[in-house]
């Protein structure tokens, strides 16, 4: 190995092989961020059209996160939180929920709102004890759907289906709830801790604060790879690099390309969204920062929400910027249409005269965890002579999971 040629590869610069990075870097070790395309973030980006800012998928922070609040500054994020509720749409009436811990006015003027019965409040109450402290995933817990966790709890049919499936099946891109209910109670733990978030700039905001932290020159952007073999990285550019470990910190359709045949295995099913943007004149929403939910379960939108106000940078002075999430990722030219249609119920006929900004169709917005469909007690770092993965789908499909995957890789390698 020449004097040049880093000791560490990583391949992909999404949350996973930046924490990595970050940590390597902190122990003075020499490495290199392979990138293929034109920006850090991997699935966390954002784009600038027309003056608004678009995430790639509808993405939010939880500051509630350990390994979030652990590796970064929030401060530095400038986060803007969101009103801790939801309004539902459910049989032509909008409903509210209200936390109430940070609203009680609005909790009090809705309290005999019959989308949430007494002994559902109650159970609530109850759940928020149960997963106060806590910072992981209990692993140890008995295993069930997330479906199943809310009946054995109590919970009515009709706060099940016309609040927790909507805004939980939007969070894991499962309505029928089916992800492991361990994952559940941590994520609503974070949600209860310190709520949602954005950043002021976009998501794009966190990957770029932590490149922000590595030397120059230590990320190599718009060089794809082509392929690795017995220890030499190939790039498009017909460079060959030959280190002494190699990370992929790919998606794992990714990572299977690269990896050799006789270690390949089979990718696991990812759930796809789609997000479909619209900009609209301030003067004609609310600048209220809640979630809007579909308590129909009709679709296709399961949530909307004026990301503008949420953060008011997301959108030129005068202007809203809607986000509307759904499940899955539909092919149809009418799509638009339908989603107006659905939309005017919620938010009146100025939606007809909304601006179409521009639609994502995400194919791998959530992976699904090897580690908790295993059921393993403790996640492993997964090592294959000098190539090691990492990634969420690794460790949990969360930012969390993405961050603690990348630095677990980490640690190995200056344990080596």
């Amino acid at each position: 190995m020449s004097s040049t040629t880093p000791s560490i590869v990583i391949i992909g610069a999404g949350l996973s092989g930046l924490a990595a990075a970050c940590r390597l870097h902190k122990a003075g070790r020499s490495f290199v961020v392979i990138e293929a395309s034109d920006g850090v973030g991997g699935r966390v980006r954002s784009d600038k059209v027309d003056g608004f800012t678009l995430d790639r998928g509808f993405q939010v922070l939880l500051p509630g996160y350990p390994e979030l609040r652990r590796m970064v500054d929030l401060e530095q994020l400038d986060l803007r939180p969101f009103y801790r509720g939801s309004l539902v749409h459910w049989a032509g009436s909008t409903h509210r929920l209200a936390d109430p811990l940070y609203h009680p006015k609005d909790c009090f003027n809705h309290l005999w709102d019959k989308i949430a019965p007494w002994k559902d409040k109650w159970y609530t109450l109850l759940l928020r004890k149960h997963v106060l402290g806590m910072k992981s995933i209990p692993r140890r817990h008995r295993r069930m759907s997330t479906a199943e966790f809310f009946r054995d709890w109590g919970f009515s049919d009709i706060f099940l289906n016309r609040f927790l499936r909507p805004f939980f099946g939007g969070v894991f891109l499962d309505r029928e709830l089916s992800t492991d209910s361990r994952l559940f109670e941590f994520v609503f733990a974070m949600f209860d801790r310190s709520g949602t978030a954005v950043p002021a700039a976009g998501m794009q905001a966190l990957p770029d604060l932590m490149a922000s932290s590595l030397p120059a020159g230590s990320i190599r952007l718009n060089q794809p790879v082509t392929s690795i073999t017995q220890g030499e990285v190939h790039l498009a550019s017909g460079e060959c690099i030959t280190p002494d470990h190699i990370v992929l910190a790919v998606d794992e359709d990714a990572a299977l390309a690269l990896l050799p045949r006789e270690i390949k295995s089979r990718p696991l099913t990812t759930r796809c969204s789609t997000s479909i943007y619209f900009a609209a004149p301030a003067s004609s929403l609310s600048n209220e920062p809640i979630l809007h939910l579909d308590g129909d379960l009709k679709g296709p939108v399961n949530n909307a929400i004026i990301l503008s106000a949420v953060a008011p940078e997301y959108a030129p002075p005068g202007q809203h910027l809607i986000s509307c999430s759904i499940i899955g990722s539909p092919c149809s030219e009418q799509l638009e249409s339908v989603v107006r249609e659905q939309l005017r119920g919620w938010f009146g006929p100025g939606v007809d005269d909304w601006r179409h900004l521009r639609t994502y169709q995400i194919k791998q917005a959530v992976p699904l965890s090897r580690q908790l469909d295993v059921g393993n007690t403790e996640p492993e770092v997964v090592a294959e002579g000098n190539l090691i993965r990492c990634g969420d789908y690794l460790e949990d499909p969360t930012v969390n999971g993405a961050l603690k995957s990348g630095q677990r890789v980490a640690e190995y390698l200056l344990g080596l």
